[in-house]
């Protein structure tokens, strides 16, 4: 009886290490929260990305995180108005001047699971950072409307 008891633990922590092994793969920053908005695990991207250290982040509030640098209106709108009225969104666009990395463009993505087997809610977020691309975007704009100032020019 031992033995398969011992099996059990084994196999649940292979499959910790799997799932871990996968979320720190992912490229894009991925934060996984309890219901309760207290940050249960992060990937190195995350880590990488916001400059902050697991251990300064799991078990903490997510508001709380980085001398409170994620209390973000637009973030506290997503994760306590509209995550709670859906399983899932995706695109959810959040600016905001952080001060180690400076300001960021991101797209929010999210979805709620519930594990059966511990009875737990966990909500997923992936942060995509698009900053440059609204940046090259923004040229792009600049250079159309130059374009059309020249053409104006030229026919006068």
């Amino acid at each position: 009886m031992k033995y398969k008891g011992r099996m059990k633990e084994l196999k649940i922590h292979d499959t910790l290490k799997y799932t871990k092994n996968i979320i720190d793969t992912v490229r894009e920053p991925l934060i996984i929260l309890y219901e309760d908005l207290t940050v249960a695990l992060a990937n190195r991207s995350f880590y990488h990305t916001f400059k902050v250290k697991p251990g300064k982040t799991e078990g903490q509030f997510i508001y709380d995180l980085g001398n409170r640098q994620w209390d973000i209106p637009k973030l506290r709108e997503l994760l306590e108005d509209i995550l709670p009225k859906t399983t899932s969104f995706d695109d959810f666009k959040v600016e905001h001047d952080f001060p180690d990395i400076g300001k960021r463009t991101m797209l929010l993505n999210a979805c709620r699971i519930y594990l059966e087997a511990n009875r737990t809610k966990l909500i997923i977020l992936t942060i995509e950072n698009i900053t440059e691309h609204k940046k090259i975007e923004e040229l792009h704009e600049k250079i159309r409307e130059l374009e059309a100032r020249l053409k104006k020019n030229l026919k006068l």
